[in-house]
């Protein structure tokens, strides 16, 4: 059964990924673990159970020589947060973890939806962040042990409509339940409401699954960390909400 827990583990593994596949590190500082994604000059500190100032101060610091322009931290809505809030972070928009048996679309877009990362349109951090979808194909290159969560299978897909327009794009990482993690899903403002979200998770889910005696009845059960805007969204195809967390930014 996928719970609170397993979705912070399976967003921990996506924010390690994204870190090790654009050049930065993980490590760990008296109970804090965090991730360098030097790709937006981004830290992040990592659901810590009880984040102390011991953990606090050295990671901040070594933030601030990597050059990190923006510091935020993923908590547990039950954890202690007062040493976070004196350090300066502060709550951005609540976040509500959902899950659930993807559900078959109603109405099929007329678009094209592609697993790859050939993204031509692609500039800056988003060109350099299509590389976690390389990195569990090389683990050597990753610079993590054999077995590290973060180098479970990931891909990338986009939406093109028929005349080639890029109008969407989502990843999604396998987890260890064998459930599929979705992040990073968008799409343009001038096609949301039209299929072209839900086109990208069966999209991910199909191209994911081994297809050999895959119909449309077979159950795939997808995990997020939604957004307010996004949760009707996740809630309309299928997931349930399982709980919310807490999306901090230091100040």
């Amino acid at each position: 059964m996928t719970t609170i827990s397993f979705a912070q583990e399976a967003l921990t593994h996506w924010h390690q990924a994204v870190a090790m596949s654009t050049g930065g590190k993980l490590f760990t500082t008296h109970g804090c673990s965090w991730a360098w994604q030097p790709a937006r000059a981004r830290l992040v500190l990592l659901f810590p159970a009880h984040a102390q100032e011991a953990g606090l101060r050295p990671g901040l610091a070594e933030g601030t020589r990597l050059g990190a322009r923006r510091v935020e931290a993923w908590v547990n809505s039950g954890a202690p947060s007062g040493p976070l809030e004196s350090a300066g972070f502060s709550d951005t928009s609540q976040i509500s973890w959902h899950a659930g048996e993807l559900r078959p679309r109603a109405e099929a877009w007329e678009g094209r939806v592609r697993l790859g990362t050939e993204i031509p349109e692609a500039k800056g951090a988003d060109a350099r962040e299509l590389q976690v979808a390389n990195l569990w194909r090389d683990p050597v290159a990753a610079g993590l042990s054999a077995g590290h969560p973060a180098l479970r299978r990931i891909e990338q897909a986009t939406a093109r409509t028929m005349e080639g327009d890029l109008v969407g794009r989502a990843f999604a990482q396998q987890a260890f339940g064998g459930q599929l993690a979705i992040h990073g899903l968008a799409v343009s403002p001038s096609l949301r409401r039209h299929g072209v979200g839900s086109a990208l998770l069966n999209g991910l889910a199909r191209g994911m699954v081994n297809p050999l005696g895959l119909d449309e009845d077979t159950e795939i059960e997808l995990i997020a960390a939604a957004t307010p805007g996004s949760a009707p969204f996740f809630e309309a195809n299928g997931m349930r909400l399982l709980g919310r967390g807490r999306h901090l930014l230091l100040r």
